[in-house]
């Protein structure tokens, strides 16, 4: 049974390895893209859409960074939609006054409910927008000056519907944890939007850092709030519909990274389910409609990349049964250990190459920085198979917005504003990382060298996660309590 188990996971795993190298191998033979291009300098109306959910340490940032933004003043408009339910919404219209004062058009709209999260926030300002263009920025976002200018002229090709941004990080140094984010993300960045753009192939709008032709949105359908990824579903219905989309890795919006692991466990949480919710919507579409081959095994890959974590998780538990079972198997071991192997260099080269695109001549600290990613990744798998679970169950749930902390450095954050985390899936981690440490010792007395590497890595990543969790909910209790207090 386990030999089954083995070959299946085997066969399973295969294909995700095979595509990232694929990627690597197409982004070599793929000639640059073009920059935006120029000439006529006729603006459009562009109106610049700012979702926010109570975000008081942000928000101020936001509207003065966008206010600043280098476009025709007669023909921007900026819309703040506020679903804020604490102080941000009095110092948003603080904000939005003074600003009104100087020149600036700023809107600051509240709905009556917040229906549909993010999606209907952006559904309700598309009705009211002005704008021929729409830009969209998250609250931790700063615009360069320059955004929309290098951004609006793509849209001179009347088929362009949107031109998607880089993200750039603005606290990638600030700790471990970030900085293996910053590394996850340049991944998708430098590699596989800047492939599938190249490629002619379908890729999507982030969710922010970018700018969507309104008509667009409207032939597509508009904004929907039935998933927790709507920028990926509306993604993939524009394209489906034959629009265009243009990725512009030469401008790069800086963004927050999210510093503690229990928010960075949150915005993982959404983007893998919503991902499997968004496949059970647009993958029988994707396969049955009349695109070509190509398009159809990149858009499967891509919307069910997140499959790749109840693989990993099935491996972890399988080496685990293997290391610690009474009936000791060298043969065994040492074939989980290659299927291990071989995955985890697959991942550790694609993440050398993102590296190496992104730093250009890499440090040791890089180098360092490849190993604990690796651990990270393996340590996040039992949070996103769950994640991964209620997204293809389609099981509801709420949009639970990322925190932020903006300048704040070690200042407590407000209760209301902590991700809320279960001791379960901590718990399970732990142990799980514990078990590791003693497959570890196990595996030393056997002399089952093979091993170590991979219960090394386990042991680190579920350790890192789990303990992490831990103390990061701590910490939060602790500050509710001195907030409370005070």
């Amino acid at each position: 049974m386990i030999w089954v188990i083995l070959l299946v996971l085997a066969v399973a795993v295969v294909p995700h390895a095979a595509h990232r190298l694929s990627l690597l191998i197409r982004l070599r033979r793929l000639r640059p893209e073009p920059s935006s291009p120029l000439g006529n300098r006729d603006w459009p109306r562009v109106t610049v859409q700012l979702p926010i959910y109570n975000e008081r340490f942000v928000v101020e940032r936001l509207l003065r960074s966008v206010a600043a933004l280098d476009y025709p003043r007669d023909r921007l408009e900026i819309q703040v939609l506020d679903d804020s339910t604490d102080a941000t919404s009095q110092e948003v219209e603080e904000i939005a006054a003074e600003l009104r004062r100087s020149g600036v058009s700023v809107e600051h709209l509240r709905r009556p409910a917040r229906v549909g999260f993010k999606a209907g926030a952006l559904q309700y300002g598309l009705t009211r927008a002005k704008g021929e263009l729409v830009a969209i920025l998250d609250a931790d976002f700063v615009p360069p000056a320059d955004f929309l200018q290098k951004a609006v002229p793509y849209f001179h090709d009347p088929r362009v519907g949107m031109v998607q941004a880089r993200w750039g990080f603005l606290n990638r140094e600030e700790n471990l944890l970030t900085r293996c984010e910053a590394l996850f993300l340049n991944g998708h960045f430098l590699l596989e939007q800047a492939v599938r753009s190249k490629s002619g192939l379908f890729f999507n709008f982030n969710g922010t850092a970018g700018l969507w032709r309104k008509s667009c949105i409207k032939d597509a359908g508009g904004w929907d709030g039935r998933t927790l990824t709507e920028d990926l579903d509306l993604s993939y219905r524009a394209q489906f519909r034959g629009w265009r989309f243009v990725y512009a890795p030469e401008i790069v919006v800086p963004s927050e990274l999210p510093a503690p692991i229990t928010a960075f466990r949150t915005q993982q949480h959404r983007w893998a389910k919503g991902a499997i919710q968004t496949a059970r919507r647009h993958l029988p579409a994707l396969l049955c409609g009349a695109f070509p081959l190509r398009h159809k095994v990149e858009g499967s890959f891509h919307l069910l990349a997140h499959t790749i974590h109840p693989l990993v998780a099935v491996l972890a538990f399988l080496n685990l049964a293997i290391l610690l079972a009474p009936w000791p198997s060298s043969s065994l071991q040492e074939t989980v250990s290659w299927v291990f192997t071989g995955l985890s260099f697959s991942f550790l080269f694609y993440l050398l190459t993102i590296q190496r695109l992104d730093r250009g001549k890499l440090t040791a600290s890089d180098w360092l920085l490849l190993p604990v990613s690796l651990g990270l990744s393996l340590g996040m798998c039992f949070a996103n198979t769950r994640s991964v679970v209620e997204g293809a169950l389609n099981v509801p749930s709420s949009f639970i917005r990322t925190p932020k902390q903006g300048n704040r450095g070690a200042r407590p954050l407000l209760p209301s504003y902590q991700a809320r985390h279960g001791w379960g899936l901590p718990l399970l981690e732990t142990s799980v990382a514990a078990a590791f440490f003693w497959a570890l010792v196990v595996a030393s007395r056997h002399g089952w060298w093979f091993a170590l590497p991979g219960c090394l890595l386990h042991f680190f990543g579920f350790g890192f996660v789990g303990i992490g969790t831990f103390a990061a909910i701590l910490k939060e209790k602790q500050q509710s309590t001195a907030v409370a207090l005070a």
